[in-house]
């Protein structure tokens, strides 16, 4: 058996425990496993793996090195015993990925959690926040102030150099945010024609 096809076979199986560990911890079918998982048990499931992979390495190298081992490719198993060997190695790579995305979707919720009790302050705040960021962001000075009014604060006004289209695409853009905060309208006067869009 050609050298290249034992190698090729265990690429390739650590090609597909990384990367489909990868793939799937950032899927939205994995989001609800992912945030039901403690960060002990994840732990645990890291160790595990680990330990799983390097058995499997081990296993795989040890005829190779040890007393009376054999060179060549006729010492390594088959292509399918050396895939899932490499799927083995392969899935504690993509531990830190999946970690990253276990830790992004607990602040996430936690950010969501925070918001759906979110009060009148709390919108006022986001809304000082949300013009200071215009006014950095944009290429020329504008004047613009917000405010927080309308139905028990659910109605953010802006006044000031802030067009139709623009306040459209910056609701579009900060949908989920508002909703979150419990912003039901978003409209603007000052800049020519009154607007208004809902949330």
């Amino acid at each position: 058996m050609s050298f290249w096809v034992p190698l090729g076979a265990l690429l390739m199986g650590g090609l597909v425990g990384s990367m489909g560990m990868t793939v799937w911890s950032r899927s939205a079918r994995a989001r609800p496993r992912l945030l039901a998982t403690s960060g002990w048990t994840l732990a645990m499931a890291g160790v595990l793996s680990v330990a799983v992979g390097a058995a499997a390495a081990w296993m795989l190298v040890r005829p190779l090195v040890g007393p009376g081992a054999e060179a060549g490719p006729g010492a390594l198993p088959g292509p399918a015993a050396l895939f899932l060997v490499g799927m083995l190695v392969g899935v504690p790579l993509a531990l830190p990925s999946v970690i990253f995305s276990w830790r992004d979707l607990r602040v996430r919720e936690a950010t969501r959690r925070v918001r759906a009790n979110a009060t009148k302050d709390d919108r006022r705040a986001y809304a000082a926040d949300l013009v200071r960021q215009i006014q950095d962001a944009s290429p020329e000075p504008r004047t613009l102030t917000a405010r927080v009014g309308g139905d028990g604060g659910t109605v953010l006004s802006f006044e000031g150099d802030l067009a139709a289209a623009e306040g459209e695409r910056l609701t579009a853009a900060l949908r989920t945010d508002l909703k979150e905060l419990g912003f039901k309208r978003v409209e603007g006067s000052g800049s020519g024609k009154d607007w208004w869009t809902r949330v």
